[in-house]
């Protein structure tokens, strides 16, 4: 711990000294308007009544404010010009116009409406934006979704922030512990690169428990890129990666306050602030606290539908503006969270249940089945970048993160204790080649990731006194970068990257990436993705459910890295439908694996086998993944937004048909929990805001989920109704269907906003009530037999119908 606080401190010493992160320089789009005059255009009578329509203005002037980047509209109010930092101000003026100034916020694309007139103050504008959007410029299949769209819901935590997302599933792990985790083109999180402000989120130990350290109401928007990801952020993306851009001290309002409750009395806690410390320093200050301790049994299993909580996480940001390019953003933050789950006879009869954590933690022996769970957690980041005076295209930087992180959990007899100490460096430089047409970024990586881990995951069910197994590496990993972006006229963009790494366990590798758009008309665009990504497995916490269980752990020696390659092909359009704006997009993917840890819950009832893909009895198997996915846009009314999706994938692996260390071969099985078929649709409802700053809005998310495959070994599983051979029955006793039945679920949420930026919302989730029955094997009458017990087989909602309420409150912004 000490070498680990000496680190921090070298971190923030070394990223003064060092330059800044500054990536390549893009180009931005967008549309000048005008107020339309009415005189002479055929309006029927109130049509636009209470509310301005707007019309392209042409011979604008758009211009970076200090500087002599600039440009005009076109013919049809059109413009583009070379992104400069964020933060730096775009100045839109014209003859008989206001002059507007704009902060860049990294936007892609921007209506500006200019008011008519002439004033001597300066004027400040807001530009509606949609809640989403996909950029037709950028080579990256990015998806971003802003403030609005993530207040469509609750949105408690990075975890429930997908619930209005075509393209990012969200489930839970198991039955007991309320853990949630997120799958993207039909593969499990782990494979989708996440990151915080574009460093290293959840990954390692906290891959699935660190979506929940990152509160809702801290985010500012989330980037979602599909195909593997940019080479200068490391070789881990192999599905795609989430950037999650946190409120920060130039975009936070001076305070904002989120409260939260729900129905089953867990009650939230969130605040942003920011402060101007000095012309140079602003800073950030975000909270968030958690508690649950209600005692929750709908449907009368015996164990809690939901874990008893207490959690508490605090994030400091502070950001430097000097005067001659130099830029600086630096972070810390902490985490604690204490979790208790299992049969609701442990706790009921405590007046304050956390006073049982850590005997749960510590006892060899207990009358019921708890799972007991504390996470300590310690964050840092340094981001420190130059560029170079009269050279905007060209600039050096740095970017350092480091965290320690500790986890302790008991489920049942089983016990787990593991430490994690992580340390990345990128050093970047960005410049061009002649001019802005070939542009480049390279630079120096190095990765540090010691972990220790100790448990009794070999223990059978009925085993209280086992030895400790333990498990420890330590991965040092330099490597080297370099991305080329040529821009081919308007139509063609080609970003070809390749980092080189070299693994100080595994050895070397590299990580080729090559993403092309190619515009086949002002709004439709199609994009290329191709791709190599490689990472390591830490099987204890990706597979986290499998712990709420009576299986114990059979980990073949000698787990090779994952790698796998994908391919990816996107259309989108964007037109007018009735004169309403809309947009089509229509992408696949598809992802191979050389080797994949396998995760195998097929081969027996009482047993989690985990093996190397490419080592089943000495023959080459077989796991990948296809996915093919339409989503449609369309504001088909000025007050009404509709969202609608249908995604197919076909994920299959090739699972040890007997004893994998006896050459029995492998059989090619669905991928359990992934289902083939879903479809999706989202209605958003405004009405118009008044002066006072009064609305109303409604949000309705109504997902199809199609049948999955369920890990149910022979003489567990149920099988097909005879009677209905299209359907699978309903589980009973111990016994689970092999495939789940599909279900629907409904989301809906109120919104009113009030005078003084006050906005109060109500909602419910699981509107008609679906529920999973009997989503513990083992449980019969609430008589628990331990030898079959599993509450790791969830395919769908176990709480049911939840309704919750809260506030927003924002003072200035």
């Amino acid at each position: 711990m000490k070498l680990l606080k000496l680190l921090y401190l070298v971190v923030f010493i070394v990223s003064w000294l060092a330059m800044p992160n500054i990536t390549a320089q893009k180009q931005i789009k967008g549309k000048v308007l005008s107020p339309e005059s009415h005189v002479g255009h055929d309006h029927e009578e109130g049509e636009h009544e209470g509310e301005v329509v707007y019309e392209i203005l042409p011979g604008a002037t758009v211009i970076w404010k200090g500087t002599t980047v600039g440009t005009m509209t076109d013919l049809f109010g059109f413009f583009k010009i070379p992104a400069f930092n964020i933060g730096d101000t775009l100045q839109v003026s014209m003859i008989g116009y206001e002059t507007v100034w704009i902060v860049y916020t990294g936007w892609d694309y921007l209506d500006i409406p200019l008011q008519s007139g002439v004033l001597l103050n300066e004027a400040e504008i807001e530009a509606r934006r949609s809640t989403t959007s996909i950029s037709l410029l950028d080579p990256l299949n990015i998806q971003q979704l802003n403030r609005k769209e993530l207040a469509k819901a609750a949105c408690c935590n990075l975890s429930e922030a997908f619930e209005t997302n075509a393209s990012v599933d969200a489930s839970f792990t198991d039955a007991v512990t309320g853990t949630r985790q997120i799958r993207m083109l039909g593969l499990d999180g782990k494979y989708t690169q996440l990151l915080v402000d574009n460093l290293p989120g959840p990954r390692g130990l906290n891959v699935v428990q660190g979506l929940s350290f990152i509160p809702g109401p801290w985010i500012d928007n989330i980037s979602i890129s599909k195909g593997t990801g940019s080479v200068t952020n490391g070789y881990e993306s192999i599905t795609g990666q989430i950037n999650v851009a946190m409120r920060n001290p130039e975009n936070a309002e001076p305070l904002h306050i989120n409260l939260y409750m729900s129905d089953d009395r867990r009650i939230e806690w969130n605040h942003v602030s920011s402060h101007q410390v000095s012309r140079r320093w602003s800073t950030a200050l975000s909270t968030h606290a958690e508690l649950g301790t209600a005692i929750n049994d709908r449907n009368e299993d015996t164990f809690l539908d939901t874990p008893l909580k207490r959690d508490i996480v605090l994030r400091n940001e502070w950001k430097f503006r000097g005067d001659r390019g130099v830029r600086g953003e630096y972070t810390i933050s902490s985490v604690i969270m204490d979790r208790l789950a299992g049969q609701k006879s442990a706790y009921k009869d405590s007046n304050s249940p956390f006073d049982l954590l850590r005997p749960y933690l510590e006892k060899t022996d207990t009358l019921f089945w708890a799972a007991a769970t504390k996470i300590s957690r310690l964050e840092a980041s340094a981001k420190t970048g130059f560029v170079f005076p009269g050279q905007s295209w060209k600039s050096i930087g740095s970017q350092f993160f480091a965290s320690t992180h500790k986890q302790e959990h008991k489920f049942g007899n089983r016990s787990y204790v593991g430490t994690e100490d992580y340390f990345r460096g990128n050093m970047l430089f960005s410049s061009i080649i002649n001019n802005t047409d070939h542009k480049f970024t390279t630079g120096l990586s190095f990765v540090y990731d010691d972990f220790n881990e100790t448990g009794t995951w070999g223990a059978e069910y009925n085993e209280w006194e086992t030895a400790n197994d333990t498990i420890s590496r330590t991965e040092i990993v330099p490597g080297a970068f370099f991305e080329y972006t040529w821009t081919a006229g308007e139509r063609l963009v080609v970003v070809a990257g390749l980092r080189g790494d070299y693994h100080n366990l595994h050895g070397a590798f590299t990580s080729p990436r090559l993403h092309v758009r190619y515009l086949l008309a002002e709004e439709t665009s199609v994009k290329l993705v191709a791709g190599r990504g490689f990472r390591t497995a830490n099987v204890f916490m990706e597979q986290l459910g499998s712990w709420a269980s009576n299986r114990r752990w059979d980990i073949q020696e000698d787990l090779a890295p994952e790698v796998a390659t994908n391919l990816g092909l996107n259309l989108v359009s964007k037109f007018r439908l009735n004169s309403r704006e809309a947009s089509l997009s229509l992408d696949g993917y598809y992802t191979n694996f050389d080797n994949r840890i396998i995760v195998d819950l097929y081969n027996s009832p009482h047993e989690v086998s985990i093996y190397n893909l490419n080592n089943i009895g000495g023959y080459q198997s077989r796991s990948s993944s296809k996915t093919v996915q339409l989503e449609f846009d369309w504001s088909f009314h000025r007050r009404m937004d509709v969202r609608a999706a249908y995604r197919w994938v076909d994920a299959v692996t090739g699972y040890a048909s007997g004893d994998y260390a006896s050459g029995y071969g492998f059989e090619m099985q669905q991928d359990p929990f992934v289902s083939k078929h879903r479809a999706f649709t989202q209605w958003s409802y405004a009405s118009k805001e008044s002066l006072e700053g009064k609305q109303t809005r409604i949000d309705a998310t109504i997902q199809w989920v199609g049948p999955q495959a369920l890990p149910v070994p022979d003489g567990m599983t149920m099988g097909m109704d005879p009677d209905n051979p299209m359907e699978p029955m309903e589980p009973m006793d111990n016994m689970h269907p092999s495939v789940s039945p599909s279900f629907t679920q409904v989301n809906l949420q109120f919104t009113q906003m009030f005078p003084g930026n006050l906005e109060l919302y109500i909602g419910v989730e699981n509107l008609t009530n679906v529920k999973q029955m009997s989503p513990i094997a083992g449980v019969n009458d609430g008589v628990l037999d331990l030898e079959n017990f599993d509450a790791s087989l969830v395919y769908g909602p176990i709480m049911g119908r939840m309704s919750y309420a809260g506030l927003r409150w924002t003072i200035g912004g």
